[in-house]
């Protein structure tokens, strides 16, 4: 797994690349290097956010291996478990629990670095 640095958001982040093999991509995955077939026709973009359907029709054209994104998958994990930790807590008043809530949340965003 390689790591380089990405601006194309505006922020300096870490991108962690992996070479997926097709049969081993699942979707919701983004692209990070563009997927071009043999005469250089771009299939999928950088930053394209694979489906079923996209990694079938990859399939088909030949392609057999990808380049994603891994760090963008884990972020979009982490979005979810800042949600589901925001339905937890939600109406709580109480100083020790919302004092554990904010512990949880800093240590969630430190893992999106």
């Amino acid at each position: 797994m390689g790591l380089c640095q990405s601006g194309t958001d505006g922020k300096d982040r870490k991108m962690a690349l992996q070479l997926v093999n097709i049969s081993q991509l699942k979707p919701g995955q983004v692209v990070a290097s563009a997927v071009t077939n043999n005469g250089g026709a771009v299939l999928c973009p950088v930053g394209f956010k694979l489906t079923e359907s996209a990694i079938e029709r990859l399939s088909n054209a030949g392609v057999e291996s990808v380049i994603v994104d891994v760090n963008e998958r884990q972020n979009e994990e982490l979005e979810q478990r800042i949600a589901a930790l925001e339905e937890r807590f939600r109406g709580l008043d109480d100083p020790i629990m919302l004092q554990l809530k904010a512990t949880i949340e800093q240590r969630l965003s430190f893992l999106k670095l």
